[in-house]
């Protein structure tokens, strides 16, 4: 009888002192969650600071260099360079270029530009516009700057 005794109670301490352990794991399973959640929080946070600076709005006015010509209003928002008004020397070779002064080499090479559309579109999509200060007209071929557009 008393084996039966020491062996119901070991079994019910044995049980009880297990079961406290797995309660400990649910409370650091509890604070790994709200850990989780907080960083989710704050890369939320960080996405939409990074989608804000792709989003705002920068505006400039073209103006020719080295003798070629060059006018309309170059705008980005919302991920997308648009060219409005737009009209240019005719270039064998003319593309548009993201840049920090004018400064084509060190540049991002959007896509060619057509002289003599009004309207144009480009995709910036994954382009980090803080880098960028002024959107370039670039002939390729003759290496000549045809104008820029400060961006404000």
């Amino acid at each position: 009888m008393k084996i039966k005794s020491l062996l119901i109670s070991t079994t019910v301490a044995t049980s009880l002192l297990l079961g406290a352990c797995g309660n400990m794991d649910d409370d650091k399973d509890m604070k790994k969650s709200d850990d989780n959640k907080m960083e989710s929080k704050m890369d939320k946070k960080d996405n939409m600071k990074d989608s804000k600076s792709n989003k705002m709005m920068k505006e400039g006015m073209f103006k020719g260099e080295n003798k070629q010509m060059v006018e309309g209003k170059a705008m980005i928002k919302d991920n997308k360079l648009m060219l409005t008004d737009f009209k240019s020397s005719k270039g064998p070779d003319l593309h548009v270029y993201l840049t920090k002064n004018g400064d084509v080499k060190n540049g991002m090479k959007i896509d060619k530009v057509m002289y003599d559309k009004k309207e144009q579109t480009f995709d910036l999509k994954d382009v980090d516009m803080k880098d960028y200060d002024s959107v370039t007209i670039y002939c390729d071929k003759a290496h000549v700057v045809f104008g820029n557009a400060m961006l404000k």
